[in-house]
This record gives structure tokens, sequence and C-alpha cells, in this order.
């Protein structure tokens, strides 16, 4: 029988190196093509969110699923699918270690007094406490999501835990064959765990992308004129959290936020020169555009503010960017360098709802205007050059035939070359008489996540908090993927090969390594150069984990 690739068990050692390199090359490649390919999807607005939430997370899985999965399929699978377990570890490890210091590394600003990295400060001073990235807080949540899923690697381990103790005094094969027969039942419940774990994941990702269409369609109407200042103003007071109903609450982040995305628009109308801060004059004729002249309290708001009174609606702000001043008894006689930042704006406007009666404006005559881009505005996708001069419609055509190719080919090199990459690392194991799952974790992540690396630098050079968060939420949203989707493929061939779950030492690794980064992102908004190089050094600090427990615990 003719063999499509040529054994690893009959090469060379420069014949191994050259199939390692063709392999890994070409598993690069594809995944790059999987990866760029979903991405020109998103110049399609109808699927954007979904291809967004869904598709790009979903094909970024694919090149370390399929490894898994054929490091389970071949004639030998329990010791191959050591190959498998390497590959998942390493990939969930390099993406929260390597990355990650790229993006701190090379986006890195200094850190202001207030302990928040500061975008617009100038060259880097300082030790490497004094320098670091500022990350949005939805980063956070995502943090608290990935180490939640760790909980599903339990669901294996402690039974094959228990199995290995009662298999004590068996021969190995004796004792695996019966642990395989025992553990089957917890495999099949750790998969369907997974699979509702990742269809629940993608549920919140999907959510999560689109729960402020509502307020997309609300400043769609304000452009078109169909909808004014306050009615837009109301909306968010009448469908904010309803845990926060009294009088001078605060929003909650997540309220803040949407109140953020209406304001937009509201505040570019008044800031005329484009700067992002409103002076006096500019403040005004956004408060009258609401109906209301200013009043003595509205007065007397603003003049607590620019005092630093306690509890005023400007006192607080994160972004104060103004000279102070001693009040002064009316708007106008205050000075025109009085400025305030949006976050000021949007604290204000918040405290008039609470405090003032918001009256409808019902014939606001503007024309609406270019709209200067804030620091966390969303980044648009651009369209590839070579198109760029064909017609909207002709485009959407391109670009739907580019991507179906390139997704469609990267996933079939994925799934042929998979398999031979499997046994090559295996072979390799082999030779230098050490477990295969070292082999793999080093090399299999190079290959299918490579493209990581270059993403996490191109965001970082940006140096801007919305680049940062984009960047390191790529990262842990992977880790998420590969705790749900590849895992569930793992336990999936654990119950129909009837494999045993040997991997104790390698699911310590795994998750520690992620509690110790989510951990340290959840308890943290701003990460100093400091807490970068403790990340990399995670990396190694994961092989030695499974090292350790390996071979002077004796654990498997």
């Amino acid at each position: 029988m003719v063999e499509a690739f040529y054994p690893p068990d009959k090469c060379s050692i420069g014949q191994l190196i050259f199939l390692t390199l063709v392999y890994a090359k070409i598993l690069y490649e594809s995944s790059g093509l999987i990866a760029n390919g979903s991405e020109l999807l998103l110049l399609f607005p109808s699927v954007a969110g979904l291809v967004g939430s869904i598709v790009l997370p979903i094909l970024g899985a694919v090149p370390d699923g399929v490894m898994v999965l054929f490091s389970g399929l071949g004639p030998d699978a329990q010791s191959q699918v050591s190959v498998g377990v390497g590959a998942l570890a390493g990939s969930t490890v390099m993406l929260l270690t390597l990355p990650w210091f790229i993006a701190i590394y090379f986006g890195r600003v200094n850190i202001g007094e207030d302990g928040c990295a500061d975008y617009k400060s100038g060259p880097l001073q300082g030790s490497c406490f004094r320098q670091g990235v500022t990350y949005q807080v939805g980063l956070q949540k995502t943090a608290k999501i990935m180490m939640a899923s760790t909980v599903l690697f339990l669901i294996i381990q402690m039974p094959a835990t228990s199995e290995e103790n009662a298999t004590v005094g068996m021969s190995p094969a004796d004792a695996t064959t019966k642990q395989a027969k025992d553990e089957g039942i917890w495999a099949q419940v750790g998969t369907a765990a997974c699979v509702i774990a990742f269809f629940a994941y993608l549920g919140y990702c999907f959510y999560d992308a689109n729960e402020d269409k509502c307020l997309a369609k609300v400043i769609e109407g304000i452009q078109k004129k169909e909808i004014s200042i306050g009615a837009a103003l109301k909306f968010v007071k009448d469908t904010s959290n309803p845990e926060n109903p009294e009088k001078g609450q605060e929003l909650s982040a997540p309220d803040m936020q949407r109140f953020k995305k209406i304001i937009r628009p509201f505040f570019a109308m008044y800031d005329q020169d484009g700067n992002g801060y409103l002076d006096i004059s500019e403040f005004k004729n956004l408060l009258i555009s609401l109906g209301e002249r200013p009043t003595k309290k509205t007065e007397q708001m603003l003049q607590e503010g620019k005092a630093g009174v306690m509890n005023s609606p400007f006192s607080d702000c994160d972004c104060i960017n103004r000279k102070k001043s001693a009040p002064t008894d009316s708007l106008e006689e205050a000075s025109d360098d009085q400025t305030h930042t949006f976050d000021q704006v949007v604290k204000f406007l918040y405290s008039y709802l609470q405090q003032e009666k918001l009256a409808q404006v019902e014939n606001m005559d503007y024309n609406p205007r270019y709209m200067p881009k804030y620091e966390d505005d969303e980044e648009e996708e651009e369209m590839p050059e070579d198109l760029s001069e064909l017609s909207p419609e002709q485009q959407l055509l391109r670009v739907g035939l580019r991507a179906t190719w390139m997704m469609g080919l990267g996933t079939i090199l994925v799934l042929i070359f998979s398999d031979p990459m499997v046994d090559v690392l295996s072979e390799w194991g082999t030779r230098m008489n050490i477990s295969p799952f070292y082999i793999s974790f080093l090399l299999a992540p190079m290959a299918s996540n490579a493209s990581e690396l270059l993403s996490a630098y191109c965001y970082a050079q940006k140096r801007s908090q919305k680049s940062i968060t984009t960047a390191l939420s790529t990262l842990v949203g992977a880790a998420c993927m590969n705790n749900t989707f590849c895992l569930a493929i793992f336990l999936a061939l654990c119950a129909w090969k009837k494999l045993a779950w040997q991997f104790t030492a390698e699911t310590l690794a795994i998750v520690v390594i992620q509690w110790v980064i989510g951990a340290l992102t959840v308890c943290k908004k701003t990460q100093t150069l400091a807490n970068a190089w403790l990340i990399i050094l995670c990396y190694p600090g994961c092989l030695f984990i499974v090292w350790f427990f390996e071979n002077i615990v004796g654990w498997d």
C-alpha cells in the first residue's frame, strides 16, 4: 500500500527536520488563510457581529482542534494522544504568555500619577514599574469566564485521579484498560458539559457584540433628524439598569458605556474644533439644544465642578483636563479656557437628568457633520486596496469569494497536514526519548498560532486602550475556546476510543497558568512591564510544573 506521506520512522535526522519544517510552514500558512479570510467577512455589515463573535473564534480554534483530533485516531492512540495534550496545553499557555508579553512590551506607555497608563504621554520614562498598559473593564469579564471554564477539566480529572488510586498494583496495561473503561461515562459527561459551555460562550460573545444595536438605531435616527437629543437621553434614562433608580446614584459600568455611545454624536456636534473638549460656550450650546436654558441650578452644578466640590458631577471625573479657577456667579462670567472632556460631559448630563426634568426638543435644526474619532471608538475595517475602485456591490461580491476560498483552502490544508504533523512530533519524542508532550507543547503552537504573535504586535503599536483591550481579549477568548471546543474534542475521543485520562500534571499546569494570568487581569486594570516579565516566565514555568510533578512527585 502506497502511503500519502513518507513515514517519519523511516527518515534520517535531516529528513525528519525537513518534514517538520515543511509541515509547520504549511500549517502556519493555512492558519493565516483561515484567519485572514474570516476577517474579510467583517466587511459585510449585515453579518459583521455574527462573524466577529462566532465565526472568528471557531475558525481560530480549528487548527488546534484538528491536531487534537488526529492525535487520538492512530493505531497507538493512547501513546500518541500526548501530542494532542501538548498541542492543547502549548496553544493555551503560549497564547496567554508570548503574545501577551509582546502586547505589553510594544504597547507600553508611561503610567500617570493615578496609576493608569497615560496614552498621551511623551517618551518612555522611569522603571519597568512605571511603564505599562491599561485595558477596558470588558477584558476582566472575559478573564473571569476563562478562569471559570477551567472547571471543565475537573470533570474528567477528579474521577481519573480516583481510578488511578484504585488501580495501584496492577500492570500498566491492565490499569490503563480498567481506567479507560471506568472513565468512559465521565468522558461523555465532560464532552456534553464542554459542548454546552462552548455554545454558551458563543451566545455570550454574540450578545456582547450586538447588545448596542438599539443604540445604533437611536444614533441613526438622530442623524436623520428623526430623534432629538432630549428623546435620546430620555431613552437612556428609561432603559438604564433598574438597580440604579435612585436619584444621584451612579450608573453601572455597562449602562455608562451605553450612555456614552448615545452622547458621543451630540458631543461631536458641538466640539467645533474636533479637539475632544467642550469649552463653556460649546457646553452652553449643548445644554440649550436639550431644551433647557442654563438655570441657577445648572450654573450651580457647573460651578461646583470647577471648584472641585465633593460629589459634584465633575469633581470625581476620571479625565480632568482643565484649569482650576474660583467659582463665578454665572456661566457668562466663566473664562473661555474652561474646557470639559467627554467623560466630564457625560457625568454632568447624567446628573442633570437625575436632578432636572428633561424637556423634549421637538424642532432641533442642525446639519450632521463629520464626527471626530475619539480614543475608544470602534475601528472600521478597511477594504483591500485592489478592490477600492470597484462599486460597493462588486466589492462585496469579490470579498465574499475571496473569503470563501481563503477559509476553504486553509481548512483543507489543516485537515490534510495535521495528521502527518502529529506523526512527526511523536517520532521526535521517540528518538529523543522524551514525552511527545514536550515536543508538541513547544512546536505545535508555533505552527498553528504564530499569527497571534504578529497580531499582538500590530495592535500594540497603536498604543491605545482600545487596541490593547482588543489584543488581550483575543488571547483570552482563544483560551476559552481551547477550554471548551478543543477539550470537547479531546473528551469525545476518550469516550469513543476508550482512552484513559493520564494527564494529571499537564492538567494542573494548564489550570494554574490560566488562573495566575486570569487573576492578574481581574485584580489589576493596569499591567506594568514588570507584570509582563512575570507573565512570560509562566511559559517555561508550565513545562517545569509538568516535569516536576511527573518526575519528582511521580504523577502521570
